[in-house]
């Protein structure tokens, strides 16, 4: 859950499996798309005795605070984990921040959910939605899929999960895209982890954040990690938040890996959130 060592004794001489999952994107101020989830990225890897090699955990994405951070989706960017394992380093990518209103670009690097788009505001006489930037679904950067589209004037678009895409900000509300279940291999009864999802209420993580909207009514904020439902922090990722109606659950959840809820683009305070930071599990057999 933090950064740090991991050493083995001199008769160590395992295959390891192993989890990465990327820090989250946090949104942006003003109206706009949920960040997108960290990338996921599991395998196995041969690790002898006598190693001490650096387990890195990527933080979350800023939040964008009015004002004072520009408006757009790569200032919220999140940060990669990955393992300096002896035979070369893993790395699963960092989640896309959640785009600015009237803003075109949500950015985010290759493999992490990419962040959702803005409502359009102003941008566009038409109203014609940004479109969502697309995520890189590859096992050799990590699991991510692509962002919503925001309206004019709003709902913002979710941000990306490591499991699937999100919905575009419309009847859909802005629903982050889902994210992903451990593997049994990692699920100890006894020490449960990791947050809601579909059909186990821990075990879930990095969910795309859902998309903000103005103004505030049930039909026009956006759920995290794919949730039909706003009150949980679903897969770990924020809720959109809603006119007038800020709250911790716009920030993804520590060591989810999951994007933030977007802001809303009513009257203040319309600050973002922030993304959760990542996680890392390695398994071998005793």
């Amino acid at each position: 859950t933090s950064t740090g060592p991991f050493s083995t004794p001199s008769t160590f001489n395992k295959t390891c499996d192993y989890t990465i999952i990327g820090g989250g994107g946090g949104s942006n101020y003003d109206g706009g798309g949920g960040g997108g989830a960290g990338g996921w990225r599991e395998g196995t890897e041969p690790v002898g005795g006598n190693q001490d090699f650096t387990v890195t955990i990527g933080g979350g994405g800023a939040a964008g605070i009015e004002g004072t951070s520009p408006g757009t989706g790569p200032s919220c960017n999140g940060v990669a984990s990955s393992v300096a394992f002896p035979g070369g380093t893993i790395t699963a990518s960092a989640g896309g921040g959640g785009a600015f209103s009237g803003t075109g670009g949500a950015g985010g690097s290759a493999g992490g959910g990419r962040g959702g788009q803005g409502v359009s505001g102003g941008g566009t006489a038409t109203g014609d939605p940004f479109p969502g930037t697309p995520g890189t679904a590859s096992p050799t950067s990590g699991w991510g899929f692509p962002g919503g589209s925001g309206i004019n004037p709003s709902p913002g678009g979710g941000g990306g999960g490591a499991g699937g895409s999100a919905s575009n900000g419309n009847s859909n509300n802005g629903r982050g895209g889902l994210g992903i279940k451990l593997h049994t291999t990692y699920q100890d009864p006894g020490n449960p982890v990791g947050f809601a999802g579909p059909g186990s209420s821990d075990f879930w993580f990095a969910g795309g954040g859902g998309g903000g909207s103005y103004p505030k009514s049930d039909s026009g904020v956006g759920s995290g990690g794919g949730s039909p439902s706003v009150p949980s922090p679903y897969c770990g990722a924020g809720r959109g938040q809603g006119n007038e109606d800020p709250g911790s659950y716009q920030n993804g959840q520590d060591n989810s890996g999951s994007g933030a809820g977007g802001s809303t683009a009513g009257p203040a305070p319309r600050n973002g959130g922030t993304g959760g930071s990542g996680i890392v599990f390695i398994a071998y057999p005793t």
